[in-house]
């Protein structure tokens, strides 16, 4: 339709100047009897024309501005809410990741890796919206492994995991609702001091030097 319309208003404004100029031309040459006030009315007549088309083109113009807007502003929200459809099967991806790997390091006896990955797993699941219950578990987990690796060390790659873990937990809007039971295995963990110990590969690369 918009086409049609530069069609339109194209040939119009051609079809203006065409006349104003066989009447200038007529005039000149004295074809026809046209006054000077006539041409000028005529003139004026296919100025005002003019401008009304412009003006009308200027508003479907801005109608059509409008209405492509709203078309980016919904593709926009579309957008967005695949974004966050996204960003949760990423959640819910890591944090059974997280969950899975935490009890296969309870049943190696690896506390500290095990505290870590539960860390991690809070850290996602306070993310999401179905996982109330598990959260109950592993808050529950969290506290046995913060027991359990009293009797053991910790390598610098746990500790670092734990920490950064810690901090975007704290920070969470939804951290209120694990906050006392958190704070006390978070107590119980650092109830005793645990050495930190460099990770395996970071001793081979340290003997090498």
């Amino acid at each position: 339709m918009k086409k049609d319309l530069d069609i339109i208003l194209s040939l119009t404004a051609i079809a203006g100047v065409v006349i104003l100029a066989i009447l200038w031309c007529c005039r000149s040459m004295s074809l026809t009897a046209i006054s000077l006030d006539t041409f000028i009315g005529v003139m004026a007549t296919m100025i005002g024309l003019l401008v009304t088309f412009a003006i009308g083109w200027q508003v479907i113009n801005a109608l059509d501005i409008k209405s492509k807007l709203a078309e980016i502003e919904k593709l926009k929200d579309e957008i967005n809410e695949q974004r966050t459809e996204i960003n949760k099967l990423v959640a819910r991806s890591k944090f059974d990741s997280n969950v899975n790997q935490s009890y296969t390091m309870h049943k190696l006896d690896w506390h500290h890796k095990a505290f870590a990955c539960t860390l991690e797993a809070i850290k996602y699941g306070l993310a999401l919206d179905d996982v109330y219950e598990e959260l109950d578990v592993l808050l529950a987990n969290l506290k046995v492994f913060a027991v359990n690796s009293q009797r053991e060390h910790c390598y610098q790659s746990e500790r670092d995991m734990m920490i950064a873990a810690d901090e975007v937990i704290r920070k969470l809007p939804k951290f209120a609702l694990i906050k006392d039971r958190y704070i006390d295995a978070i107590a119980e963990y650092n109830k005793f001091f645990s050495p930190v110990f460099p990770d395996p590969k970071d001793e081979k690369k340290t003997d090498k030097k």
